[in-house]
C-alpha cells in the first residue's frame, strides 16, 4: 500500500496543471471589443498562452471589460488601453493569466504591464 501510495504523489505534480501562469517578452498583435461573450475586449498575442497555462486553448486572453470576473471596469480599462499603447507603440507586454477565468473559453488577463525595452 506504501508502494502504490508513493507512487501515486510521485505521478500526481506530473499531471496538474497550473491555473494560472506569466508570460513576458510578448507583443500584441490584435486587438478587438466585443459583447459579453467574450468580456468586453480581448488582445491577441504573438505566443501560445497555452506555455503558461496549459488550459488556455490558444492566443486570446480577455481582460473582462464588462467588469466580471471581479474586475472592476475601470481596472479592465486600464489593461485596455495599456494593450493598445503597446500595440500602437510595438512596445513588449508582460501578462498573467488566469485560466480558472474564462469568457467562452477564452483565458483572463488579470495583469497587463508593459515592459521596458
Amino acid at each position: 500500500m506504501k508502494k502504490i501510495l508513493v507512487g501515486l504523489l510521485l505521478v500526481l505534480p506530473l499531471t496538474t496543471h497550473a491555473a494560472t501562469g506569466v508570460l513576458s517578452d510578448i507583443k500584441i498583435t490584435k486587438l478587438i471589443t466585443s459583447d459579453e461573450r467574450f468580456g468586453g475586449c480581448m488582445a491577441m498575442v504573438d505566443k501560445k498562452i497555452a506555455t503558461a497555462v496549459s488550459t488556455c486553448p490558444d492566443q486570446w486572453v480577455t481582460f473582462a471589460c464588462d467588469g466580471s470576473f471581479n474586475n472592476s471596469i475601470s481596472r479592465a480599462m486600464m489593461k485596455w488601453e495599456n494593450a493598445k499603447l503597446a500595440y500602437a507603440l510595438g512596445k513588449s507586454v508582460f501578462l498573467r493569466v488566469d485560466g480558472n477565468k474564462t469568457a467562452n473559453g477564452y483565458c483572463f488577463a488579470d495583469i497587463l504591464r508593459l515592459e521596458d525595452q
